[in-house]
């Protein structure tokens, strides 16, 4: 489940994603964002990237609560300073939700989900 890297363009591509994870990680436990987790024993962060539509997310880092999973996307080649998506995996037909502002902060819809 991996995809053929092409350098530069993917360590930067892959390099946003991680840095993306990380601005959530440190924002949900700012916001208190009780029930939802990211799981704690991760030994590598497996990229991928879906075939239909070139986004790339860490499939071993979901966000969770409860049942209810959240994949977190990246799409490929994006210009903006924080591309980040949340998609429901038991709904993926369904809007995604985007997770930052240009300035880094969670969008309300974002926070509406978390909150």
């Amino acid at each position: 489940m991996t995809y053929r890297r092409v350098i530069p363009r993917d360590l930067f591509n892959e390099g946003s994603l991680l840095k993306c994870y990380g601005r959530l990680a440190i924002l949900l436990d700012q916001y208190g964002a009780s029930g939802f987790a990211f799981p704690e024993d991760v030994t590598e962060f497996e990229i991928v990237q879906r075939p239909e539509d070139g986004a790339i997310f860490i499939v071993n880092l979901p966000l969770t609560k409860g049942d209810i999973e959240y994949r977190l996307l990246r799409p490929l080649n994006s210009r903006r300073p924080w591309p980040l998506y949340a998609e429901n995996v038991n709904d993926p037909s369904g809007d995604w939700i985007e997770v930052f502002n240009d300035d880094g902060y969670l969008t309300a819809a974002m926070r509406e989900l978390i909150l």
